[in-house]
């Protein structure tokens, strides 16, 4: 989506190349479809990605972060992009295991009362990071990506 040559189909290491490649498909999406509203969710590593994404299209109202990585270990990657999502004016939710492997949830607690705007948290009880990425926790992550849009 970067354009010809620009895109090498190989993720970096830390994400920031595939922002340019989230805010090139916004644009796209913007330009092409109707209506103009975008709602971006990312997971687990996914998260900071577009969360660094955010506030670049102005037709992005919203955030969805499943299994946002905010753990000490995790944030050598990807601590670089904690401060795009937390300074974010734009509404957001964070859905989260309680027993997420990368981030406890006093660690998620912690970064959000730092955030900008209006900032949602649900936690699913018993889950790890990659349970809920798996299809049992499907239609639990449907649920609350529809709710926090009928929210918007």
């Amino acid at each position: 989506m970067r354009g010809v040559g620009q895109s090498t189909g190989k993720p970096s290491l830390t994400g920031f190349a595939e922002v340019a490649d989230v805010v090139a498909i916004c644009n796209w999406v913007s330009q092409n479809l109707s209506p103009n509203k975008i709602l971006l969710v990312g997971s687990s590593a996914g998260a900071p990605i577009a969360g660094s994404a955010v506030d670049q299209i102005e037709q992005i109202i919203g955030y969805v972060s499943l299994g946002y990585p905010f753990g000490m270990m995790a944030s050598i990657l990807f601590g670089r992009h904690h401060k795009a999502i937390l300074q974010s004016p734009k509404p957001k939710l964070f859905v989260m295991g309680t027993e997420d492997g990368f981030t406890s949830v006093k660690q998620l607690d912690n970064k959000l009362k730092s955030a900008a705007g209006h900032n949602e948290t649900r936690l699913i009880e018993g889950a790890g990071h990659f349970e809920m990425e798996g299809p049992a926790f499907d239609a639990e992550m449907v649920k609350c990506i529809l709710e926090f849009i009928a929210s918007l």
